[in-house]
């Protein structure tokens, strides 16, 4: 009975191996390192520690494959290990095939790997996974089929909600312009009185000359004739504190075809700039595009530029 390439087998399958009398063997794996020249992979090696846990489960393992009882195991296993502590006590080495050898003195046990061991650990298994898919399969081959019932054409209701959402930002945008040209749209004139009734007055009395031309002197003057011609005003309808953020608010009304631009803050103030429009209207009709812009830009501070 070979106990050595059970040993090798056992380790290599748990990745250790307890051995009454000689210690606990682990596999353990060693992180890749850079000689100067090139990366070295990873690599694993088999390492002795006294002591460990006593157990039975090398003997089983052995009992498992030889077909023999677990005492009888045990006891081969027990001898092995007698005679490997003498040899290695002798200075003679206990060799693993394939993995590596036992080396030492009466009180340390040792272990030296092969230069050529390599280890690759097992990946992880799919046969149950395939066997379970291919149970699925077959129970879903082995179920009667059925006619789908016909669905009826579902509506696309977020479609529907972004047509609407256009239709009332149309609706919003042509008010706006409707207001707009009607706001620009001079105000009425007043109506014209109609003439009342004549009052005869007395014949004026003669007033010499001299007296005549005083009189007109200290005459009273004349109203001012009311402005009957229109003029453009730079309307201010934005304020903002560079030519970036004014800029972008230009384009934006440019979309919904509104005339506007863009001019820096006048005198010491240049840091901000103007969004403005001009409008050409009667100057006693000033207040009333004022309120109009307000309400139509949202902007509270409407001004006429250089006023």
């Amino acid at each position: 009975m070979d106990i050595a390439k059970y040993i090798g087998l056992f380790l290599l399958k748990n990745h250790y191996c307890y051995i009454h009398g000689l210690g606990n063997m682990e596999l353990v794996k060693r992180p890749a390192t850079h000689d100067g020249k090139a990366l070295q992979a990873a690599s694993y090696e088999v390492v002795v520690t006294p002591g460990g846990s006593i157990d039975d489960n090398l003997a089983n393992f052995i009992a498992t494959n030889e077909q023999i009882s677990i005492s009888k195991a045990a006891n081969t296993l027990r001898e092995y290990s007698i005679k490997a502590r003498q040899d290695i006590a002798n200075g003679i080495e206990v060799p693993i095939p394939n993995i590596g050898h036992f080396t030492g003195s009466q009180t340390k046990v040792q272990f030296v790997t092969n230069a050529n061991f390599k280890f690759t650990p097992a990946g992880i298994p799919t046969i149950k996974n395939s066997k379970q898919l291919d149970e699925q399969n077959m129970r879903l081959a082995q179920k009667p089929s059925y006619p789908k019932p016909h669905k009826a054409d579902s509506v696309n209701w977020s479609m529907v909600i972004i047509v609407g959402v256009l239709l009332v930002i149309l609706a919003g945008g042509g008010y706006g312009i409707y207001y707009y040209m009607n706001s620009m749209k001079p105000a009425p004139l007043p109506p014209v009185e109609a003439p009342k009734d004549t009052v005869v007055q007395a014949p004026p009395v003669a007033v010499p000359d001299s007296a005549q031309a005083k009189a007109d002197s200290t005459a009273a003057p004349t109203a001012p004739v009311t402005d009957t011609v229109k003029h453009t005003f730079k309307m201010i309808i934005g304020d903002y504190p560079n030519r970036e953020k004014a800029e972008k608010r230009m384009r934006n009304l440019k979309i919904n075809g509104n005339r506007v631009d863009v001019m820096p803050k006048g005198g010491t103030d240049t840091t901000g700039y103007y969004v403005f429009t001009n409008i050409t209207c009667f100057a006693a009709d000033t207040a009333h595009v004022k309120d109009s812009l307000r309400l139509l830009f949202g902007y509270k501070g409407v001004t006429i530029s250089g006023k």
